[in-house]
């Protein structure tokens, strides 16, 4: 037996070589191969102790590969792992490792995107997660796996006949401090208590061979929710089959069967591991022919340790169904959300799509008449989560996958071996499949494609759009664009910008009057700030943009039109804006109205084309309006919002608001939206008129109350951000309400439900019922607090 304080002799891979002979606590040893044999995982290993019994070495043994074999050693946060010649078919014959290595107390996840292998003789074996080997093989998409360990190895083999597309995967280390309390993953040790082997004697072979099949007791008889359909205790031979499911409230996670199989020559495993029940903690069941709906708390932060199952049924047995995500964004590698054909909910067979992070097809659409849908969260920190549309198609049919923006699509079918094409609109080019067809199992061969703004390109149409490369989404590094607008001569040609984030100081846009690199410059533009209208003097403009090789920003959209002498350039509709008037003709006026919760923060509300010295012209510069950072409201009700909304705030914003009710009222404000950097950026709400007034509140990330109240008729908000990284910020609704100094306000009613108590006064509870069919999302009573707060939002019947 060995010492706690020794981690044992690890042993010498094949090809491989040892140096060192001491296996204590902070010993280390090394590795190396023999000539023509590449090392694939970490060299040198450190005896831990990880308790006050146990120690172990902090890395896996390495192997030795041939230095021609496929496989590899993966260090970096991310990245993907293939077949080789994946997507076309793997070789036969094929033996490769891939060891996945982090920094110890991390974790890695590995989630499949694609999985097509020749049953039982073409396999793929992953090692370092709980159970310690899981074997794969087969047509379906697997679970994701989670390491409980730093590292993960996969091993590929492939016998000498049949071939497939193989597999692909992404993984994705977290780091140990990204998880909340202890800083690393706690995964509970095997319970071997209660443990028996059963001897399967099998007399067919020539070779007398003895198959111990060793399983626990513990699942069968310790918890109430784990159910065997079928079991014999008598008959674990070759071909038995072990059936399970769970109660109502618990949701299976693996396979609904398992058959006893032989996978070599004297060898006998069960076809899959033993599932697990795990609580559902949230989902519904819902019914066509359409409808909405989110993840917990959306579009705040989900829950932690989530469970939650989603079962869509179409009202036409004849029907399928679509769904399509509006928003979707999950904690990458460790929050996911499964999707499967049918009503059987966690079954690996029916798997149609394993999501997570913020990529997902346009379209998923299920075989049957009915669509399961699981999430299942870690303890860790999440995201918003995501919206999804779901109704009821046509059989045999993919959906309408829609048009790509600045795109043209052709054909207008959309049943199965039905074919769509694309094409750009004038200059724009196309990124992606010209063409997808809709395949037997319902699913688009491809997400629809996009069209980008290509780098160089001269404009002669009286108006258009100029964008930098593949807006919104951030231009890239290392560009050298040339734009060149030419219009009539005699002409002139207005620029608009409608939106311009830049990386500061070292991406920049410069506008030339003129189609040379020598003609004058009008203006250079840099950063975030939207710049202002630009006129050329003749009727040529050229835009070069330059991006280095760091860092990025959205880009830009600039519109622009040409117009004659006599008229001033169409000033468009100002962003968060309404504009009066249409005429731009000498001696006419517009007039620009800014949308509720935005000031205007350029120019004035009216402006004339005039004669000035000698140019037609605008009287004063196109008015612009924006979200203010702080200020002071009386008005009845309105909204707040942060600086820059609908877009990012910025950096190293002290912004302060003071809402003000008329005496003797108080003020409730709505959380809309929300979502500031983590930790960082913070919204503070004060019960009062200043920064001395007692706290409501301190909120970042995702996670906000549904609203708050003040106690008096004055709430003040500072909104502090630090000087990197932003996100999207909040929108704020705030009324002047009359709340009695003893109760809360009427929290209403839950729709397919009912409420027992009319008494909202402090100190008082009212609960809620639902109609037959449907189930209470919390049993809860609804408690008025001493701040005026019902102690938790309002249930929902399901």
């Amino acid at each position: 037996e060995l010492q706690s304080s020794s981690c044992g002799n690890p042993g010498v891979p094949p090809k491989g070589i040892l140096y060192g002979t001491r296996f204590d606590v902070g010993d280390k040893i090394r590795y190396s191969c023999v000539t023509g044999y590449i090392l694939d995982g970490h060299p040198q290993l450190t005896c831990i102790a990880n308790s006050v019994n146990t120690a172990s070495w902090d890395f896996p043994v390495p192997i030795c590969r041939a230095e021609d074999a496929c496989g590899g050693t993966m260090r970096g946060s991310s990245g993907i792992i293939s077949s080789p010649n994946f997507p076309n078919e793997y070789h036969n014959n094929a033996d490769c490792t891939w060891t996945i290595v982090a920094e110890p107390g991390d974790t890695i996840s590995l989630i499949f995107t694609d999985f097509q292998m020749e049953e039982k003789y073409d396999y793929l074996e992953v090692e370092g997660s709980e159970p310690p080997t899981i074997w794969l093989s087969g047509m379906n998409i697997p679970p994701p796996v989670i390491s409980n360990k730093n590292w993960l190895r996969l091993h590929f083999v492939t016998d000498s006949n049949h071939r497939f597309r193989g597999f692909s995967a992404h993984y994705q280390v977290k780091k140990a401090i990204d998880f909340k309390s202890r800083g690393f993953k706690l995964f509970p040790g095997k319970d071997n208590s209660n443990k028996f082997s059963i001897c399967l004697h099998l007399e067919d072979y020539n070779v007398y061979s003895d198959f111990f099949l060793s399983f626990s007791l513990f699942p069968y008889i310790s918890f109430s929710f784990f159910l065997i359909l079928f079991i014999s205790l008598s008959d674990f031979s070759l071909g038995a089959v072990v059936q399970f499911s769970c109660d109502e409230d618990y949701v299976l996670q693996g396979s609904k069967s398992i058959t006893c199989q032989r996978i070599a020559e004297v060898f006998a495993a069960w076809s899959d591991h033993r599932p697990v029940c795990k609580v559902k903690t949230c989902g519904s069941s819902l019914q066509g022919p359409g409808g909405t709906f989110t993840s917990p708390n959306f579009p705040f932060q989900y829950d932690s340790n989530a469970q939650c199952v989603w079962v869509i049924t179409a009202i036409n047995a004849n029907k399928v169904i679509q769904i399509n995500f509006e928003e979707f964004d999950l904690e990458i590698g460790y929050d996911t959300l499964t999707i499967g054909d049918g009503g059987e909910v966690g079954d690996p067979k029916t798997v149609l799509q394993v999501l997570t992070g913020s990529f997902v097809p346009d379209l998923i659409v299920s075989m049957s008449n009915q669509m399961w849908l699981h999430l299942q969260t870690d303890e860790s920190v999440g995201s918003i989560g995501f919206k999804v549309n779901y109704k009821e198609i046509e059989k045999e049919s993919c959906g309408d996958p829609g048009t790509p923006l600045y795109g043209i699509r052709e054909g207008d079918g959309f049943s199965n071996r039905d074919v769509l094409r694309f094409e750009c609109q004038f200059g724009f080019e196309l990124i992606g499949e010209k063409s997808i067809i809709c395949q037997e199992n319902n699913q688009w061969s491809a997400n629809i494609p996009i069209c980008i703004f290509p780098c160089l390109s001269n404009f002669t149409a009286p108006m258009g759009t100029v964008l930098s490369p593949d807006y919104p989404e951030g231009y890239g590094n290392n560009l050298n664009c040339i734009w060149t607008i030419i219009s009539d001569p005699g002409s002139r040609i207005h620029l608009s910008f409608n939106d311009f984030d830049l990386e500061s100081q070292f991406d920049f846009l410069a506008v030339k009057d003129g189609d040379s690199p020598d003609s004058p410059i009008i203006g250079t533009f840099t950063g975030a700030e939207v710049p202002s209208h630009l006129t050329s003097n003749g009727h040529i403009l050229r835009l070069e943009f330059q991006a280095d090789h760091s860092m990025s920003g959205r880009g830009f959209n600039i519109t622009y039109n040409t117009f004659g002498h006599n008229e001033c350039p169409d000033p468009g509709v100002p962003i968060n804006a309404r504009r009066f008037g249409d005429n731009f003709q000498l001696g006419s006026s517009i007039s620009v109205i800014c949308e509720e919760g935005f000031i205007k923060t350029q120019g004035t509300e009216t402006i004339t084309c005039m004669l000035m010295d000698g140019k037609v012209m605008w009287s004063g510069p196109i008015p612009k309006c924006g979200a203010p950072c702080g200020g002071h409201f009386s008005s009845p009700s309105g909204v707040i919002l942060s600086p820059g909304w609908p877009g990012y705030y910025k950096d190293s914003l002290n912004c302060e608001w003071v809402i003000e009710a008329e005496p003797g009222h108080s003020i409730k404000i709505t959380f809309e939206r929300f979502q500031t950097e983590l930790n960082y950026d913070v919204l503070e709400v004060h019960d009062g008129p200043n920064l001395l007034s007692p706290l409501l509140g301190s909120y970042n990330g995702t996670q906000v109350p549904q609203f708050l109240f003040s106690s008096s008729n004055f709430i003040y908000l500072l909104f502090t951000t630090d000087n990197s990284r932003s996100n999207n910020g909040f929108k704020i609704h705030y009324e002047s309400v009359t709340v009695n100094t003893y109760s809360c306000l009427d929290p209403g009613i839950p729709v397919h439900g009912r409420r027992y108590g009319h008494d909202f006064s402090i100190g008082s509870t009212v609960s809620f019922g639902c109609d037959p069919g449907y189930r209470l999302s919390h049993e809860e009573p609804l408690l008025c607090e001493k701040n005026h707060w019902w102690s938790h939002p309002l249930p929902t019947c399901d």
